[in-house]
């Protein structure tokens, strides 16, 4: 069928000529000629029964139907073999005909089949012919000539026939059949218009589906260009992101470097107009990202939450210095008893960095307060609320309907006098919004601002055995294990190892007793289900820290519990809680272990955090990390070679980047490596290769005291 491609417009030819098709298909589609065939052999039988007539004549009519029969059924043929474009008219024409025809051939048996002065048979013969006009109605409604044609060529034989015998019950039989006929013939324009009303919600519904298939070719079109425009955004913003911050941050951090060295004032002052542009670039170039990052890409929410109180002191320790500079106050109120967040910690302190940060770039003087407390909602769900109150101008409510836009900046002089893109707040709404929390904004002219957002609780439970908490990793520590999962073996092994500690493993329960009782260890690692049996030995006052999956139930005896797996400072942290308490020390440990040199001072760079700040310590570790492993390649290179000049010259380079940072090990085991190759004396490609793989264990160890590093 071919779909319409315009709506038809009531009394117009084209809505004419598509009610006479849909007429034109109902007659030809109902039509089932051989339906009539029963009653002329019913007729024809009881003619024989009830009268002398000669066989043949008794079957004539019967033959003429089958020949009409065949006909018809040949016509209905051609009907559906039709061109698109045919004049429906032909065809009703066509139909009309063959019903006159057929009603002709009934007529012609209604003489024949008639017996005379016998009123029964003429009952049964006008109850035939009744049944049968019923029937043929069904199909020839659709058009009323062709009813009529029928109707009149088939009936009006056998009305005038009753007439003739001219008995009472033969003349109101013929009233009957006649009216019969014209009650039939009323109905016809009823049942038509109903078939009009069908054709156009035909034609309506596949016009419907026409434009429904058209406009989901059109979506489908569009959603494929959004996915291939979202492709090729998510591409370039990733290759850009790399192709700018792998310069940034080695010029950030050589400068960074070169800060710590010995310069004239006038260079000093070069230096950190350097540093601070390229950090305010950095910021941008984050802020930028940020904003163009699809939702589903934000990082997944950490299934044991987040430490709010814990994420506004950070934000406070980084800004400190900002608030020094610009001789403010900074305050932290933190609620006592606060829930844990379902939120992102990186992303929870970047969102809360950008209010405070804005408070202090708007606040000349009084101070600056960052406020933490769960709030209750409407709802009954329990949220955990941010405010950053400042006391500076305020925000104008004109202004404050925009703030959170994108690229919206206050339109008044101060603003103006500060520099930004005006993308930080938009920033935070978005980190917010994909939280599932809200942001807003409390604020008169000339009275300070309130920024606030609100978090989510997690569903994680809280308790004393969850402990998530980040700490700095422990170093020269003498660990006892017993942890029969390999798996879990190997990832102790990686955190641990690294920052000086060693760690004995011991596979059976009793071998972990023994080992306990005849060696000074700070600590006992122990899977969930041995610790009970571990706390029960007697003489055995080493702490034990309980490895336990999320769902399983805390061991009594462990002195901590850690939840498994679990990040790298929730590890740290559970073993200080661990040994915070115990009566051993350093001093306990073995002398195998105090030979070990930790591959970071884990202290040193804690310090180092204080006081240049997280974010800047990252963009230093990050550029350090992309010179030393060219220097690493390049030692590598020389090692095979056996260039061992080249070699010295790589290890100097080696010991100068690795020393500005406090690298001991590293520096040492380079500083040995180019004396020995200008003495040319030695094991010099042993030596290489302990350097190459002491840069290795400085490395791992950077990225799991700083998992910013692997961004």
């Amino acid at each position: 069928m071919r779909l319409p491609n315009k709506k038809l417009e009531p009394g117009s030819a084209a809505e004419a000529q598509a009610l006479l098709a849909g007429r034109t298909a109902v007659l030809y589609s109902l039509s089932q000629y051989y339906l009539f065939l029963p009653f002329a052999a019913l007729c024809m039988a009881a003619t024989v029964m009830n009268s002398e007539q000669p066989l043949w004549l008794t079957a004539a009519p019967f033959v003429l139907q089958i020949a009409a029969t065949i006909y018809g059924a040949r016509l209905k043929n051609q009907y559906d073999l039709r061109q698109p474009d045919d004049d429906p008219r032909v065809w009703l024409k066509r139909f009309t005909w063959l019903s006159a025809v057929v009603g002709g051939i009934w007529g012609f048996g209604a003489v024949v089949w008639f017996v005379w002065n016998a009123f029964p048979a003429q009952a049964y013969l006008c109850l035939a012919f009744l049944g049968m006009t019923a029937t043929e109605f069904i199909v020839r409604a659709a058009y009323r000539p062709a009813y009529l044609a029928h109707a009149s060529c088939s009936l009006g034989p056998l009305a005038v026939m009753l007439i003739l015998d001219g008995s009472s019950y033969a003349m109101l039989s013929s009233i009957l059949v006649i009216f019969f006929g014209g009650v039939l013939y009323t109905y016809c324009e009823a049942i038509g218009k109903m078939i009009d009303d069908s054709v156009r919600l035909r034609h309506d519904n596949a016009l419907l589906v026409v434009r429904l298939s058209h406009e989901k070719h059109e979506a489908e079109i569009a959603r494929d260009a959004a996915r291939t425009s979202e492709r090729a955004k998510s591409a370039f913003f990733a290759t850009m992101s790399h192709e700018l911050r792998t310069p940034l941050n080695a010029m950030l951090g050589m400068a960074q470097l070169l800060e710590r060295s010995s310069l004239e004032q006038s260079q000093r002052e070069y230096v950190t107009v350097l540093l601070e542009a390229g950090r305010s670039l950095t910021t941008l170039l984050d802020d930028v990202l940020d904003l163009a990052r699809h939702k589903d890409q934000m990082p997944p929410l950490p299934k044991e939450g987040c430490n709010a109180a814990q994420a506004a002191r950070t934000v406070a320790r980084l800004l400190q210095p900002n608030v020094w500079e610009k001789r403010l106050q900074l305050s932290v109120n933190i609620a006592s008893g606060l829930p844990r967040v379902a939120a992102d910690p990186r992303q929870l302190r970047r969102a809360l960095l950008k209010l405070a940060d804005n408070a202090i770039k708007f606040t000349d003087k009084g101070n600056i307060e960052i406020s933490v407390a769960p709030v209750t909602q409407p709802d009954g769900k329990t949220y955990v609320r941010f405010e950053v109150s400042d006391t500076g101008p305020g925000v104008r409510d004109d202004v404050a309907a925009v703030l959170f836009d994108p690229f919206a900046r206050a339109d008044h002089s101060y603003a103006r006098q500060h520099n930004g893109a005006g993308v930080g707040l938009a920033v935070a709404k978005r980190i917010v919004d994909s939280l599932g929390g809200q942001i807003g904004l409390d604020s008169k002219g000339g009275a300070g601002a309130k920024f606030w957002f609100t978090v989510p609780v997690s569903a994680a439970a809280a308790g004393d055995e969850h402990i998530t908490e980040i700490a700095a990793p422990p170093s020269g520590m003498a660990l006892l294990a017993h942890i029969p999962e390999a798996g879990i073996r190997m990832s102790l092994e990686r955190l641990l190892s690294p920052f000086g500690n060693r760690i004995t493993f011991k596979n059976t329960i009793n071998d972990t007793i023994a080992a306990a009782e005849t060696n000074n260890y700070a600590l006992i690692l122990a899977a969930g289900e041995s610790v009970d049996a571990l706390a029960e030995a007697p003489q055995l006052a080493i702490p034990i820290l309980a490895l336990v999956p999320h769902d399983a139930r805390a061991p009594r005896g462990a002195d901590s519990v850690l939840r498994w797996p679990a990040a790298a400072g929730a590890l740290y942290a559970a073993i200080a809680v661990a040994t915070a308490n115990s009566d051993l020390d350093r001093r306990q440990m073995d002398s195998e272990t105090q030979q070990i040199d930790p591959a970071v001072d884990a202290k040193a760079f804690a310090i180092l955090e204080r006081s240049v700040g997280l974010k800047t310590l990252i963009e230093i570790l990050q550029a350090y990390l992309t010179t030393a492993e060219g220097l690493a390649a390049s030692l590598a290179g020389a090692s095979e070679a056996q260039d061992w000049n080249q070699a010295g010259s790589v290890a100097r380079d080696i010991a100068g980047a690795a020393g500005g940072l406090g690298l001991a090990a590293l520096t040492a085991s380079a500083r040995s490596l180019a004396q020995a190759s200008r003495d040319g004396k030695g094991q010099l490609y042993v030596a290489a290769q302990g350097v190459l793989a002491e840069h290795t264990r400085v490395k791992e160890a950077l990225m799991r005291l700083y998992p910013d590093l692997a961004a």
